[in-house]
Formats: structure tokens, C-alpha cells, sequence
């Protein structure tokens, strides 16, 4: 079956949530938001202006006891270095206006295939990032690591 990029977005946002939401001890700890069902974004701040948006996530784990992001999804359906490399930077420096006191959020990009290069890409975004973690996974690496 061959999805177009909305399609494939959608469904495996939506499929997401549902795993987490059914997980009892992801739905004990954590306040899932997905960008099916509205705007993400980051710096996570009341009454934030447009300009001031770095970070347009597609979906957030948050926690239930202080609100603030743990896990930050973003899915890639094709391919091209420099938007990996800037979804990380600005998330990055999103996570930094922030300014958290705990540690640090943790940035898994799921790209729906796996693609030349793509170690090489995240040992390098590792090497820059100071704000967050950062994961990359393919959609079958991500789904398997979920299931173990």
C-alpha cells in the first residue's frame, strides 16, 4: 500500500498516540499531545507570540507533575539533511529559551525508511546538540524498540 506523505503523517501520529495512551505507565507519568489535534510549540510558553515559535513539534510527551516536555516527536516521511539537522538545532535552542531545571528533553526523529548516512547524520547532530538527547530511528526500528 503506497501512502502519501499526509496520510502516512496522520496515521502514524494517531497510531502513536494510541500505543502511548494505552500503555498504563506511559499514561501515568505523562500528558500525550499530538499535532493531529492542534499547534505544538516550542518554547512552551503562555501567551506566546508567532515570531518568538522556534519548533513546530509533531507530537509531545509531557510530564503530569511539572507540564513540561520529556519527549519531542517529529516524523520525517522524506529524507533531506539539512531539515533533520534543522529540526534539531531549533529544537535544540527552543528547549534552551525554555530554560528547564531538569534534565534535558529527549528529540526522537522517526524517519518512515531508513536512508544513506543516517549514522554518520546522527552522530553529528549528537555532537552540536547540548539542550536535549537526541534519537534518530527508522518507523520499523522506533515500532520494534516500543514493543522490547
Amino acid at each position: 500500500m503506497v501512502f502519501s506523505l499526509g496520510d502516512w503523517h496522520h496515521q502514524y501520529l494517531e497510531n502513536l498516540e494510541k500505543e502511548f495512551k494505552n500503555s498504563p505507565m506511559l499514561k501515568e507519568k505523562y500528558e500525550v499531545k499530538n499535532s493531529n489535534k492542534g499547534r505544538l510549540y516550542l518554547p512552551d510558553w503562555k501567551g506566546i507570540k508567532r515570531k518568538e515559535i522556534l519548533s513546530n513539534p509533531d507530537m509531545l510527551l509531557s510530564s503530569k507533575k511539572g507540564n513540561t516536555p520529556e519527549y519531542i516527536i517529529e516524523l520525517e516521511y522524506n529524507i533531506n539533511y539539512k531539515k533533520l539537522v534543522g529540526i534539531a538545532l531549533l529544537t535544540d535552542i527552543a528547549v534552551g529559551k525554555m530554560e528547564l531545571e531538569k534534565k534535558r528533553p529527549k528529540l526522537i526523529l522517526i524517519a518512515r525508511q531508513k536512508f544513506s548516512n543516517d549514522e554518520f547524520i546522527g552522530m553529528e547532530i549528537k555532537k552540536y546538540v547540548k539542550k536535549i538527547e537526541f534519537s534518530l530511528f527508522t518507523t520499523d526500528a522506533f515500532n520494534s524498540s516500543m514493543i522490547s
